[in-house]
């Protein structure tokens, strides 16, 4: 995100200047450093020994019936779950999609609502369920087959139709009053769909114990994600996978050999040296030459027949050693391979011996992260939390045998920080307030811890260790809303940034956000209340889920949408089917903003404004 010259002095000079160069009242400086040991009027610490808020109690009542949509039987022992929207102790004026777009646009609770902890409960041999006790307000309620029926899908009452994987169609919310009983939560699950077929050699040979395994492509995307189901191929070669979302897939075997062999292992013999490739349906090692199988609800897709592609395998040995070069005794790694154009990814595991040495054999050619931790420290010396221990994390390219690689870990960055409220702190301050550190690539950070988030100081100052890799920091806080993240005059906002130890970073929170609401209607012109809302800047750099100027809203049952915390600047705003705004994993990608912005509705909005955008529903591409 690139904010004008005026915004970023006014940050640093404590001045403040608008988007649009409208000149503003002066802002308060930063708050002055206090000395060590004085009283601070801000914020109580929080006693560890005082126990938490008790769980509101109520005396409304939501009951209901999990069934099978095809046959109409009840599904007995369905896990359901019920989560609080909002439940206030008296529901403010408006209808329920409106307090519920306020709630979810932002992802916090609106100030003044207990939003209370999940609830869940298991059906009963009518497929029966009730929640009980509950404060008047807003739930949802969804349910899930359970571990032992996996042919039904999850869903959410109210909802249409099961959404993709790794999302969920929030359906529709529940609104009670004090003493009110609602007993109408039916709840139908669709069957799944299935995909059956045979994995052989090039010879045509039936391959057992060969795992197979599908990744989900997202609508208007091309990039895939490891997810659906998984399975081994019996010993004709057959597989079946089962209780898939509808939608594409590609079909993925893999045979793999034994990687893991201690370090002074013999050296491998050139029938080692040659074995089966990461294959995709049909036959081939390119992700980029897959065929797409499509998988129905409630019907099989069978004749998927994969013929394993084999070639030449590398080993990779090395030394582990720590920051101070001593080696890194009995520690374990992964060597993940990393995909072109899609999140799921392929592990091989390796651990160190007394020299810190390892050794890993039969492994494909391709591009590759390593990464290594050390084990934690559980406790401090004070007793207070220990280290979380060092860390590396490299990028390996394999298209030979790689000897002597040299890998030393590192404790990570140590930064520290302060809040600035651009409009003065407020009268009463929240409580815990955390930084948190958020991977832009997700995917490039599996097998690593997250940093911790930092607790805010009552002097709003911050520290946070083990900065390893790339990240955003990000602030949350009752009717704020964050505006800059600066180190030193630079705005890093939405740039992913390798910190080093002693980066000193300033977090500007607002309250001058701008809001956005509207109505969505169909293709008929009718109000659409199935539709998912986004908006995102113009400014292709912000194109990712964890940006500042990325939004996402619910549709209410009226048509009407509402989002908040926007920042002043030009977007883009569309209303699209809920599953095209699933999210996988590693957030959606560059393709499908690319592919939304020729479609979506361009605005510009200014400072602390509220602006009116009517819009349409974008249909799915290729009309699903």
């Amino acid at each position: 995100m690139r904010i004008p010259f005026a915004i970023r002095a006014a940050v640093v000079t404590g001045l403040a200047v608008c988007a649009f160069g409208r000149p503003a009242a002066a802002q308060p400086p930063p708050p002055p450093a206090i000395p060590r040991g004085a009283q601070v009027p801000l914020l109580p610490p929080r006693d560890p020994g005082r126990p938490a808020a008790p769980e509101p109690v109520g005396t409304a009542v939501i009951r209901g019936t999990i069934v099978t949509s095809d046959t109409g039987s009840p599904v007995r022992r369905a896990s359901v779950t019920l989560i609080p929207v909002a439940t206030p102790a008296a529901l403010p004026t408006g209808t329920p999609a409106a307090v519920a777009s306020a709630m979810l646009s932002n992802g916090v609770p609106v100030q003044g609502f207990n939003s209370g902890r999940p609830k869940s409960a298991t059906t009963d041999a009518q497929g029966a369920f009730a929640f009980t006790g509950l404060p008047a307000g807003l739930y949802r309620v969804s349910a899930s087959a359970g571990q032992f029926s996996a042919a039904y899908l999850g869903m959410a009452y109210g909802a249409k139709k099961p959404s993709a994987p790794g999302s969920s169609d929030p359906g529709t919310p529940i609104q009670v009053a004090d003493g009110q009983i609602f007993e109408k939560a039916v709840i139908a699950l669709p069957r799944g769909g299935v995909i059956t077929g045979r994995v052989t050699d090039e010879n045509g040979e039936a391959l057992a114990r060969v795992q197979v395994y599908t990744m989900f492509i997202q609508a208007g995307s091309a990039r895939g994600r490891r997810m659906g189901s998984t399975a081994a191929t019996d010993d004709l070669g057959q597989f079946r996978l089962f209780g898939l979302t509808p939608g594409d897939y590609n079909v993925v075997a893999e045979a793999r050999a034994n990687t893991f062999v201690q370090p002074n292992a013999p050296p491998e013999t050139e029938e080692e040296k040659v074995g089966f490739m990461m294959t995709y349906y049909p036959g081939t090692a390119d992700e980029g030459a897959a065929a797409r199988v499509r998988a129905r609800a409630g019907a099989e897709t069978p004749g998927i027949e994969i013929r394993l592609v084999s070639g030449r395998l590398f080993h990779v040995s090395g030394m582990v050693t720590d920051s101070q070069g001593r080696p890194a005794a009995r520690t374990s790694g992964n060597l993940w391979k990393r995909l072109a154009g899609s999140t799921g990814v392929s592990t091989f595991g390796f651990s160190t011996d007394e020299q810190g040495r390892f050794q890993m054999r039969s492994i494909p050619p391709g591009n590759y992260r390593l990464a290594v931790q050390q084990r934690p420290t559980q406790f401090g010396p004070d007793g207070s939390r220990g280290e979380p221990g060092e860390v590396a994390n490299l990028t390996l390219t394999i298209a030979s045998d790689v000897d002597n690689l040299m890998v030393a870990t590192s404790p990570g960055a140590t930064i520290t920080g302060q809040i600035y409220f651009e409009q003065g702190p407020p009268a009463q301050m929240p409580q815990a307030m955390r930084v948190s550190a958020s991977a832009v690539n997700p995917e490039d950070m599996i097998g690593l811890p997250t940093p911790q988030p930092a607790v805010v100081s009552p002097d709003l100052t911050f520290t946070m260790k083990g900065m390893s890799g790339e990240y955003v920091l990000r602030v949350g806080a009752p009717n704020q809303f964050l505006k800059a993240v600066m180190l030193g005059a630079e705005d890093i906002t939405d740039n992913p940034r390798e910190f080093k130890n002693g980066d000193k970073v300033t977090l500007v929170l607002t309250s001058r956000a701008s809001t956005l609401e509207g109505n969505v209607t169909d293709a008929a012109g009718k109000p659409s209340a199935d539709a998912a809302l986004i908006v995102f800047a113009d400014d292709k750099a912000s194109w990712r889920m964890n940006s500042v100027r990325t939004r996402r809203s619910v549709v209410g049952p009226n048509g009407r949408y509402q989002v908040t915390g926007l920042m002043p600047g030009r977007y883009f705003a569309a209303a699209v089917s809920r599953d095209r705004l699933s999210l996988p994993p590693g957030g959606l990608d560059q393709s499908f903003f690319e592919q939304l912005a020729k479609e979506a509705t361009s605005f510009v909005i200014g400072e602390d404004e509220q602006r009116q955008v009517d819009l349409k529903v974008i249909a799915d591409p290729g009309g699903a």
